[in-house]
């Protein structure tokens, strides 16, 4: 995609697990692509503690990579007692929940965080605008539905891989 990307330097990029395991480790040529792209737009990836724990830890080739280079930076979830982000969590695990057929409890909890911290960066930091990246689909319509029903369809936007790098045939990208 090279200068198509759909974000600037300007904004906050948030990244979901699933899309450090799509581009996998840093020798294959989905990594390399990601993380090219990341650096020429100059921004740097936020990665929630939670999407460190799934992926196995901030010591993983994968993450370690990113940290070190500099393209990406570990976060924390937004605070419980944000009442913004914990309705936008809120309404995204309860859309998740309903497409995925899971009772609320049992949706994971990286991808109603998303939604949240989402809108707590928007409205708390000097950014031009949010972009979260997920291949989950039932995670990209609740973030979508909760970002929507909060106001902020203007400045945060939902993204998948493919939007960042292509869809190259010739990948053997796994998406989870």
């Amino acid at each position: 995609m090279g200068t198509d990307i759909p974000f600037a330097a300007d904004q906050d990029v948030l990244v979901d697990a699933n899309i450090f395991y799509a581009i996998g480790r840093p020798s294959n040529p989905q990594y390399r692509r990601f993380r090219s792209t990341i650096q020429n737009a100059s921004v740097i990836c936020k990665l929630p503690q939670r999407v460190i724990g799934e992926l196995g830890g901030p010591k993983t080739d994968r993450v370690q990579t990113a940290l070190n280079e500099g393209w990406a930076t570990i976060i924390e979830a937004p605070s419980p007692t944000d009442g913004d982000a914990v309705a936008g969590s809120d309404i995204a695990r309860r859309t998740i929940a309903n497409e995925t057929e899971q009772v609320e409890h049992e949706v994971e909890k990286t991808d109603a965080i998303l939604a949240g911290l989402a809108i707590q960066y928007v409205r708390d930091r000097e950014t031009t605008g949010v972009a979260v990246l997920t291949d989950d689909k039932p995670a990209k319509k609740g973030i979508k539905k909760a970002v929507r029903a909060q106001g902020y369809t203007d400045s945060i936007a939902v993204y998948g891989l493919a939007d960042i790098i292509g869809d190259d045939p010739g990948d053997s990208m796994r998406l989870i």
